[in-house]
């Protein structure tokens, strides 16, 4: 049955000038990195970033994949990294600078120890009402409700602590891409312009000089972007650019605002092919960025003007 719903779907998809998908993965053990790859490879061809503009006008043949993995958690280099080296898999880690520098946890992290902590969630601390907040009002608040608690610490496990730079640069010496991912994993639109052009900036900025290789790449945090700041990551070097849409990667899709769909661990090969046969069928999957916005019509405008 899963292998017939995949060449029915790859079929549809081709038909409509779509060329392959970008998976957009965070922490995994070896064990469902092997798997993710076994269940993808079956129907897809796996590409390195860097072959992306020349695949982008080519929908026919065979789809590609691209693995990317968000945020720099150590697990990457300890887990993912190892097993996609054995297997020949290339892949693009986008790291957040600040965490890397500084090792402190993630807010998301930080929230979900607080929450675990709490037993409850408290009024005005609800994980949507904080994605709507501007960083520095989000981390306050997280500080606030923080106060007087000893928080539950998992800073110690692989999929909290970040890399280190030294982790980054093995990856990138083994071949990986290595992209940014802000500095502090703030939503840029929840930013003032200035505040989030120094995000996308620095971040790539970082990443070049802590690899010694001019960064590529940006995927925008929790998902959220404006057609101007896909703009600033370009001026900054960008040649990849993504986002959280829920699609399949159209031929006539620009390289400044790549849809992505995301996985998790514990999803199985047929959980993982029914996410990408919905995938194909734009505005069935939620964009985890949570707007909530028509991507169908964000997309068609993308293909009008496309930049």
């Amino acid at each position: 049955m899963l292998t017939g719903l995949a060449s029915a779907v790859l079929g549809l998809v081709r038909r409509a000038r779509s060329c392959g998908v970008i998976i957009n993965e965070h922490t995994l053990t070896q064990g469902e990195t092997r798997r993710h790859v076994e269940a993808l490879g079956r129907h897809f061809e796996f590409i390195h970033p860097h072959e992306l503009p020349s695949r982008l006008p080519n929908a026919s043949g065979r789809p590609f994949c691209l693995l990317t993995f968000d945020d720099g958690k150590k697990s990457n280099a300890t887990q993912s990294a190892p097993e996609l080296y054995r297997m020949g898999i290339p892949a693009l880690f986008f790291v957040t600078t600040g965490f890397l520098d500084n090792g402190e946890p993630l807010w998301f992290d930080r929230y979900a120890a607080l929450i675990e902590t709490l037993g409850y969630v408290p009024r005005g601390l609800e994980r949507e009402t904080l994605k709507r907040l501007p960083f520095g009002v989000l981390a306050g608040r997280l500080e606030q409700f923080s106060r007087g608690h000893s928080l539950i610490s998992r800073s110690d496990s692989e999929d909290v602590a970040p890399m280190s730079w030294d982790e980054v640069r093995r990856l990138n010496q083994l071949g990986f891409a290595i992209g940014a991912h802000g500095v502090r994993h703030a939503i840029l639109t929840r930013e003032t312009r200035e505040v989030a052009v120094a995000e996308i900036v620095e971040s790539m900025r970082r990443v070049s000089a802590e690899t010694g290789a001019v960064c590529r790449a940006f995927a925008f945090p929790n998902g959220n972007y404006t057609a101007e700041l896909a703009q600033h990551a370009v001026k900054a070097g960008a040649r990849v650019v993504v986002t959280t849409e829920p699609a399949w990667v159209k031929s006539y899709d620009s390289l400044c605002r790549l849809p992505r769909i995301q996985l998790f661990g514990s999803n199985s090969a047929s959980r993982i092919m029914a996410k990408i046969a919905l995938a194909a069928a734009e505005g069935v999957l939620a964009n985890p960025d949570g707007t909530g916005r028509s991507y169908f019509f964000v997309r068609r405008m993308s293909r009008r003007f496309k930049s």
